[in-house]
């Protein structure tokens, strides 16, 4: 892996995110024999080559009047989206799969589709709104309150209505919506009650509300290096919390809840088997228009802190739910 990297980035930061990756103390020593090896095969081919001229090409010089384009770099924010999406897929901020978005489509209430049925999504990303947007047929409302992300959607999605805002009070127009997703809103919402208040009163009478988010488990433990590149600090609730919350502006339980544990760290697993498999070819894409030292921090951010959240998964420590809930009609 290190040789791949430093043939993509140079410096040391391949070590260093060969280190994260391999769960590893970062040798400099190691990075260091890697490099001599390869000033030792520069020696020797300037060696075999000593006295012989090589014919030089001339440099190309454009004509006048001809502009040269040099693609400028993303910024770190944007360096940080484009990490994630080396890691995870085109359009994806985490982890998710085929079985997690068959999870979510399964609760969609029925005659959900068509033009006229508005829905909205909330704390998702690019790939979740394709999903959306192939099993439902009409275009969402997205509402974001990350601001990279929400400038990532302006690339993805530039005809779409994007509304930004803070995470418990997301912008929709009072008794707009048909349908609403939200993925970890609870997870992250400094006003929990608030943020449901706001959903129910988004909401028309009878609309739905599918809620995809992470919460504690029944083990306790250290969950800092399992959130350390989250987007903010979480502030988990027990599973029960989310339902009495909901229930206590006015929702109704449309369909229990379902533990998805599984299907996300599944999720996560294939999807970094298949980044340390494919490693060169998306670095390689990614690389020419990046922030080149944020983006490989990034990548050692993202994938150690969810080595450490599939530990938390597996020790109980936290778990992955979906709930449906209900706005009673008039």
């Amino acid at each position: 892996m290190v040789a791949a990297l430093k043939k993509l980035t140079g410096g040391d930061v391949a070590g260093r995110f060969a280190a994260w990756w391999n769960g590893e103390d970062y040798s400099p020593e190691a990075d260091d024999e890697t490099a001599s090896d390869d000033a030792a095969k520069i020696a020797s081919k300037a060696k075999k080559t000593k006295g012989k001229k090589k014919a030089s090409k001339p440099e190309a010089v454009p004509d006048a009047g001809t502009k040269v384009s040099v693609r400028p770099k993303l910024s770190s924010t944007a360096s940080r989206i484009a990490a994630l999406e080396a890691i995870w897929g085109e359009g994806r901020f985490g982890p998710a799969g085929a079985e997690l978005y068959n999870r979510i489509t399964a609760n969609l209430p029925e005659g959900a589709s068509g033009e006229e049925r508005k829905f909205g999504v909330l704390n998702t990303d690019p790939a979740w709104v394709n999903q959306f947007v192939a099993e439902l047929g009409s275009v969402p409302v997205i509402a974001e309150w990350r601001s990279s992300c929400a400038n990532r959607y302006h690339e993805t999605h530039p005809d779409f209505d994007l509304i930004t805002g803070d995470l418990d009070r997301p912008p929709f127009e009072p008794g707009s919506m048909d349908l609403i997703f939200s993925h970890d809103a609870f997870a992250y919402a400094d006003h929990k009650s608030g943020l449901a208040v706001r959903i129910h009163r988004s909401l028309a009478p009878g609309g739905q509300w599918i809620v995809l988010d992470t919460v504690r488990g029944s083990a306790t433990g250290n969950l800092a290096p399992a959130f350390a590149s989250a987007w903010a600090e979480p502030q988990l609730c027990n599973p029960d919390e989310i339902q009495e919350i909901c229930e206590s502006v006015g929702f109704e339980v449309a369909r229990e809840e379902e533990d998805v544990t599984g299907d996300v760290v599944q999720a996560c697993k294939t999807s970094l088997d298949r980044f340390a498999a494919e490693l060169e070819s998306r670095m390689a894409d990614k690389l020419p228009a990046v922030n080149k030292i944020a983006f490989m921090q990034e990548l050692g951010w993202e994938t150690e802190s969810w080595k450490w959240r599939q530990r938390a998964y597996a020790g109980d420590l936290i778990h992955a739910r979906i709930w449906k809930f209900r706005k009673p009609e008039a």
